[in-house]
């Protein structure tokens, strides 16, 4: 016997078992007569803590010990997340900005070398300006890591070449050529 005609039987009878396009369903924050209030679904009550939320926040407030280790964390995070606008030397020139966007201001600014680390990992979590948040893509002790990497680019611009030892001041002046 051909296989076929139970193909074509076995297509027909499941044809007719399409209930679930046409349930009822809940959708998130839409009418609905589940609730008094119309909606489908309801806000969490008045003062309510996500589970990890207060040791996700402890975690921001205080910073970790510079550490090589840290140092590398940092750099790696500011390569993923800060190269794009600021370019990997802090001063501005990202890819973005060769394709139309605004400059960031550049991390060497007096006005950024006078902020605190707070005030650095308050605009890494929530932007500023044109710059979006990043408090739900980089966690908090990352989110250090790529303060104290900004803090060696700032203090890297702002070495007097004198200041530095002889071979590498020589491979900056050599580069200059």
């Amino acid at each position: 016997m051909k296989a076929w005609p139970w193909a074509l039987l076995i297509a027909v009878l499941c044809s007719g078992c399409d209930d679930m396009s046409r349930q009822a369903k809940v959708q998130e924050q839409r009418p609905g007569a589940l609730f008094a209030n119309g909606l489908s679904s309801r806000q969490p009550p008045s003062g309510t803590v996500a589970r990890g939320q207060l040791a996700r926040e402890a975690k921001g407030l205080q910073r970790p010990p510079i550490t090589d280790a840290l140092l590398t964390q940092g750099e790696a995070g500011y390569q993923t997340f800060c190269t794009p606008c600021h370019g990997l030397s802090g001063r501005g020139n990202g890819l973005v900005v060769g394709r139309g966007f605004p400059p960031p201001p550049p991390l060497g600014e007096a006005r950024l070398l006078g902020a605190t680390d707070a005030e650095l990992m308050e605009v890494i979590a929530h932007g500023k300006g044109l710059m979006y948040g990043y408090e739900s893509r980089i966690e908090p002790d990352e989110r250090w890591a790529i303060v104290a990497h900004v803090r060696v680019l700032q203090l890297s611009q702002q070495a007097p070449l004198d200041r530095l030892p002889e071979s590498v001041r020589q491979a900056f002046e050599e580069g200059d050529r």
